[in-house]
């Protein structure tokens, strides 16, 4: 493509050769001079300005050392977009393979080898099931889907439009449930399902478990990373994302844009509102309000654990001192 008309596409504008002809993207430090490349991080100034690359997209106040740039608002928004436009996703032909088992309903969609789909369930027209997907009886998958090889949308659960199950994902998998009695675990069914709302992505096998009753709920457009845990009845908000690793325990529900980083977890039956972040290997142990950061295990309020995380550092000092000072006392 010609630099003008990804310009174009990626809502920038060019600042030099607009006929540049464009064969694809890369990293500041690999591309070449018929590559596009991007500045996001002014840790990286000093390779954009080495850099090969045919052009970059860069920021409005980024100088353009005398290289064909694309100013944007937002380079790394703008470099997700270009990428798309360079590796367009391709859709197979609607269709069920003769290896895949449709018991249910799939009219407009494409059925791999060895996919199943239950009696009584649906697949929206547009959505892909690739090999070993299974969606059980009574289940629902939106349009526009994809579910990759070996996810799993246990019966009865409900999948919205264009979301996305990474391979090993599971939906709906039996909630963790059990009576301890002196003659050991009684199991508490879990009657309920597990429902994703649109847009949804969910990591390569992570589990979002259906609820003993009722239903678990994951937000519109929220984001799960690879290796996730969503325990029964947790209800999930629009728009959060969880890194991997991250958990949420049964009950637990969290609201609009909340973010979890890798290693987090939320315990059971907690409310934590919108906007909230988690640091890296955290344990929320009660509530948060909205727009706070907690960090920590247990967690607690950002601010209060760097003072906490800069005092340790001093600690080895410090009982070195009262030592000193103990042995000064025992000596008189």
């Amino acid at each position: 493509m010609r630099l003008g008309e990804v310009a174009a596409a990626v809502g920038g504008v060019v600042e030099g050769d607009a006929g540049l002809e464009v064969r694809g993207l890369a990293g500041l430090e690999e591309a070449g001079p018929d590559q596009l490349s991007f500045l996001a991080n002014r840790r990286y100034a000093t390779l954009f300005r080495k850099s090969r690359a045919g052009a970059v997209l860069v920021s409005s106040s980024e100088p353009a050392h005398g290289r064909t740039v694309v100013r944007c608002v937002d380079p790394y928004l703008a470099f997700a977009k270009a990428l798309s436009l360079f590796n367009p996703a391709p859709r197979p032909s609607a269709g069920i393979h003769p290896l895949a088992v449709v018991e249910g309903e799939a009219t407009g969609a494409t059925v791999m080898a060895f996919a199943y789909v239950g009696a009584g369930a649906s697949v929206g027209a547009g959505s892909v099931l690739q090999p070993h997907v299974y969606v059980g009886p009574g289940a629902s998958v939106g349009r526009d889907c994809l579910l990759m090889a070996g996810s799993v949308v246990m019966d009865g659960c409900v999948v919205g439009d264009r979301v996305m199950l990474n391979p090993g994902a599971v939906i709906g998998g039996e909630g963790f449930g059990f009576v301890p009695t002196k003659a050991g675990l009684v199991k508490i069914l879990q009657t309920g399902r597990a429902v994703l709302g649109d847009d949804v992505e969910i990591g390569a096998n992570s589990c979002v478990d259906r609820a003993a009753m009722g239903d678990t709920t994951v937000g519109t457009g929220s984001k799960f990373d690879n290796l996730v845990q969503i325990g029964h009845g947790a209800e999930i908000g629009a728009h959060n994302v969880l890194v991997a690793y991250s958990a949420v325990a049964g009950s637990t529900r969290t609201g609009t844009g909340v973010t979890m980083a890798a290693r987090t977890l939320l315990l059971g039956h907690l409310d934590v509102g919108d906007g909230v972040t988690v640091g890296a290997n955290s344990m929320v142990t009660g509530d948060v309000p909205a727009g706070e950061k907690r960090t920590g295990s247990p967690a607690m309020e950002h601010r209060e654990w760097l003072r906490f995380a800069a005092a340790s550092r001093e600690l080895p000092e410090l009982l070195k001192r009262v030592a000193a000072i103990e042995k000064k006392l025992e000596d008189k």
